[in-house]
């Protein structure tokens, strides 16, 4: 633990970029280098542990270009994913965020499937979830989208193109001083949104390939960025695999729901009899990707709480060789 003496001594900064083992910290509008401490390293093992995008932490500057982070304050907000490498990590998009934006554009990138993945990245969170339908002047039915949108979520939606001014106005108003963050695959235009919120192209931006309406990923790193009209702006890399790291069972309300009435308490709804979530699939009442969505959230959830558990018995233990 930081002494208390030394804790009132440190600084209070923001992370707005990160890069591998350096992190770009705003204080009172200026921008220091950083690394994290000997101690924080020796403390924290897990990547989710290290200072992301949106953290407040608390540091000791060492010059006027460069500083120390000794700790990260609570994080409000957290969005996250299942990291696609091999070990499986838990993967910090942004945190301390208050509104999310899904982003899709209307061609032939529309996809509802994959909606429904990015949605479950923001079930069971502290932050309000906005479908943004992207680049609509390419649409001739921009209703049928919205329509179809509205069989998967209850969250608003808008529908924009960066060439009308009154629609990124909206968009800056739904922002107003919140902090957003914008995720999607690559190609759907989230750069060229935020490079219009922000009235310069300040991120890269490149061509879809016109055979198959995907993009190539154009932002690199994450980066938070202040807008003139207030409240900050997220833009991150392209996601193409999209495995939510925990997700409440709660999330699922509706099966839930009808797991109440199965005949066996602790009815897995795959071969029981009198299971009223079988039934459901069977009638149609239950849509089969969502049943095959709720089911690998609990296959997932087993090993990740597991995972958690294990990460706590090792920080505990080096918290009682570090007193």
């Amino acid at each position: 633990m930081i002494s208390k003496q030394k804790e009132n001594s440190l600084l209070l900064g923001q992370a707005i970029a990160v890069y591998k083992e350096r992190y770009l910290v705003e204080h009172n509008e200026n921008k220091t280098m950083m690394e994290v401490s000997g101690r924080f390293k020796y403390m924290n093992y897990l990547k989710s542990d290290f200072p992301q995008i949106g953290d407040f932490v608390k540091y000791r500057a060492v010059d006027e270009n460069f500083g120390i982070i000794e700790s990260i304050c609570e994080r409000t907000s957290v969005l996250d994913r299942l990291d696609v490498g091999f070990v499986q990590e838990r993967q910090i998009l942004a945190v301390n965020v208050d509104i999310v934006f899904i982003c899709m554009s209307l061609n032939e990138d529309f996809n509802l499937r994959k909606l429904r993945n990015f949605l479950t990245l923001t079930y069971d969170s502290n932050f309000k979830t906005v479908i943004l339908l992207t680049k609509k002047d390419l649409c001739e039915d921009i209703e049928e989208y919205i329509n179809k949108t509205k069989t998967l979520t209850n969250n608003e939606i808008i529908a924009i193109t960066v060439y009308n001014d009154i629609d990124i106005l909206n968009l800056k108003n739904v922002i107003a001083e919140n902090t957003a963050v914008f995720i999607g695959s690559s190609g759907v235009g989230k750069s060229t949104v935020i490079n219009k919120l922000i009235g310069e192209e300040h991120f890269k931006t490149k061509l879809i390939r016109l055979s198959d309406a995907q993009g190539r990923h154009a932002t690199v790193n994450r980066e938070l960025i202040h807008l003139k009209a207030g409240g900050k702006v997220i833009d991150t890399p392209g996601i193409r695999i999209v495995s939510s790291y925990f997700v409440s069972e709660g999330s699922f309300e509706d099966i839930q729901s009808l797991s109440e009435g199965c005949y066996y308490k602790d009815c897995t709804h795959n071969k029981e009899p009198g299971c009223l979530v079988q039934k459901s699939l069977q009638t149609g009442e239950l849509d089969f990707e969502r049943y095959k969505q709720y089911l690998k959230v609990i296959r997932l959830n087993r090993f990740n709480k597991q995972r958690e558990i294990e990460r706590q018995r090792i920080i505990d233990k080096r918290l009682r060789k570090g007193r």
